[in-house]
C-alpha cells in the first residue's frame, strides 16, 4: 500500500460559458491539466508539496443565485470560529495579508509571469463554502475537489448565495499553520497562479481538523468575482 503524500493540494478554476469559449484556445492546455490529472492537475507529488488544481470562467447565469458583491450577506452560513479555522490565532487576518502580499509582487508560477493583481476581499459566502468543504473531506477522511454530495467546486459557491462570473478552488491538506498552507499552494504552479489571478475579487479560506484522518487538517480556498 503507498502512503498518502504528507502535504497535499490541489486547485480548481471555473468560468462561465462566454468566458470559456474566449479562453478555449489560450487556457485550454492549463484546464487539461487539471481536468486530466496531469502536471498540474488532480494528482498528487511526493514531498512536502503536493501539486493539482481547478479552475473555470464563465457559465449560465441561471446556474448562480443570490448576489455578487464583496460583503457575505447570505443567511445560513456557516461562521468563521475555531473549528472552521484549526483554532488558528488571527485566521482571517493573517491569510488575508499573505494573499494580498503575493498578489502585491509579480511572480513566476511554474514558468508563467503572473502581474500583480488587486488585494482580494474576505466574502462570507465564500468562506462558508471553503468552510463546507472542508468539514465534509475531514469528518469523511477523503481529498478531492468534487464532494462526496458530488457537488463541485462552483456549486457549492452557488448554493451559498454568490452569483459568480469566475469562481475557483485551491485545496490542501496536513500543513499546520497559514504560513504552511500558503506555502504550499505558491510553490504549485496550479495554485499559484490562482491566487495570481486578475479576475478574482474575493476570498474566503477554512481550515477544519480531524484526529484519525489521513492528513488531520483539511484547508479549502474559494475565490470569485461577482456577476
Amino acid at each position: 500500500m503507498v502512503n498518502p503524500p504528507s502535504h497535499p493540494s490541489r486547485v480548481s478554476f471555473f468560468a462561465r460559458p462566454a468566458v470559456i469559449r474566449r479562453l478555449a484556445a489560450a487556457a485550454g492546455a492549463a484546464l487539461c491539466l487539471t481536468a486530466c490529472g496531469g502536471g498540474g492537475g488532480d494528482g498528487d507529488i511526493g514531498g512536502e508539496v503536493g501539486s493539482g488544481g481547478l479552475a473555470v470562467g464563465p457559465m449560465a447565469a441561471s446556474a448562480a443565485g443570490g448576489s455578487g458583491g464583496a460583503t457575505g450577506s447570505g443567511s445560513g452560513l456557516l461562521a468563521l470560529d475555531a473549528g472552521t479555522s484549526c483554532g488558528l490565532p488571527e485566521f482571517r487576518n493573517s491569510l488575508l495579508q499573505q494573499i494580498n502580499a503575493a498578489r502585491a509582487t509579480a511572480r513566476s508560477c511554474g514558468g508563467t509571469l503572473m502581474p500583480v493583481a488587486a488585494p482580494l476581499a474576505w466574502d462570507d459566502r465564500l468562506f462558508s463554502a471553503a468552510a463546507r468543504h472542508s468539514i465534509d473531506m475531514a469528518t469523511n477522511n477523503y481529498f478531492s475537489h468534487t464532494g462526496l454530495d458530488g457537488r463541485s467546486a462552483s456549486r457549492r459557491i452557488t448554493d451559498e448565495g454568490y452569483a459568480w462570473s469566475w469562481a475557483g478552488e485551491n485545496i490542501a491538506a496536513g500543513q499546520s499553520t497559514v504560513s504552511a498552507a500558503m506555502g504550499t499552494w505558491l510553490a504549485s504552479p496550479g495554485h499559484c497562479a490562482n491566487i495570481m489571478r486578475a479576475d478574482y475579487r474575493d476570498v474566503g479560506v477554512s481550515c477544519v481538523q480531524r484526529s484519525g484522518s489521513d492528513y488531520g487538517r483539511y484547508w479549502t480556498m474559494s475565490l470569485a468575482r461577482p456577476q
